[in-house]
C-alpha cells in the first residue's frame, strides 16, 4: 500500500460566531484554508503564503492553537496528515460574504461550529476543539484521530 505523508498549516478565520471554511469543488466535505508546508518557510510564513494563494488576501498569523493529526484510506492508499493550527487575522473578510477563490478547484464559505456535521468538517476531530476555543478554551491542542 503507498504512504502519504502531509504537513499541512490551517488557519482559523472568525468573524463573529463564523468560521471560514474551505472545500474543493465537487466534493462534500470540508476544511480550514491553509495547506502545504514547504521547505524553507517557518509554519506562520507557510499559512500567510498559502492564505494569500487561495483568497489574495494578506493575513496576520496570531495565536499558536495546537496541532491535529489524522489519517485516512483514500484509493487504496494511506494517508497520514499533521495539521498545525493557527489564528489568522483577515480585516477584509466578513461573515455576510463568502471570499472569491483565487483557485479554480477551492471554494470557500462561512460556518458555524453547529454546522460543521452538516458540511462535513474534517479532521472531525477539531469540532469540538474549535467550538471550546470560540467559548474561551486557551488550552493548546494536541489530539489525534489515533486516539
Amino acid at each position: 500500500m503507498q504512504k502519504h505523508f502531509h504537513l499541512r498549516v490551517r488557519g482559523i478565520i472568525r468573524d463573529g460566531e463564523h468560521i471560514l471554511l474551505a472545500r474543493a469543488k465537487g466534493k462534500s466535505y470540508s476544511f480550514l484554508p491553509g495547506g502545504h508546508h514547504e521547505v524553507g518557510e517557518t509554519l506562520a510564513q507557510t499559512l500567510v503564503r498559502e492564505l494569500g494563494e487561495e483568497l489574495g488576501v494578506e493575513a496576520t498569523v496570531e495565536n499558536y492553537l495546537g496541532v491535529v493529526e489524522n489519517a485516512w484510506p483514500e484509493d487504496g492508499e494511506y494517508h497520514y496528515e499533521v495539521n498545525h493550527i493557527f489564528e489568522a487575522e483577515v480585516p477584509d473578510l466578513r461573515a455576510g460574504e463568502n471570499p472569491a477563490s483565487k483557485e479554480e478547484h477551492i471554494e470557500f464559505f462561512w460556518s458555524r461550529p453547529e454546522e460543521f456535521e452538516q458540511y462535513d468538517l474534517r479532521p472531525k476531530i477539531m469540532h469540538g476543539l474549535i467550538a471550546n476555543w470560540m467559548r474561551g478554551d486557551t488550552h493548546t491542542w494536541q489530539k489525534s484521530n489515533f486516539e
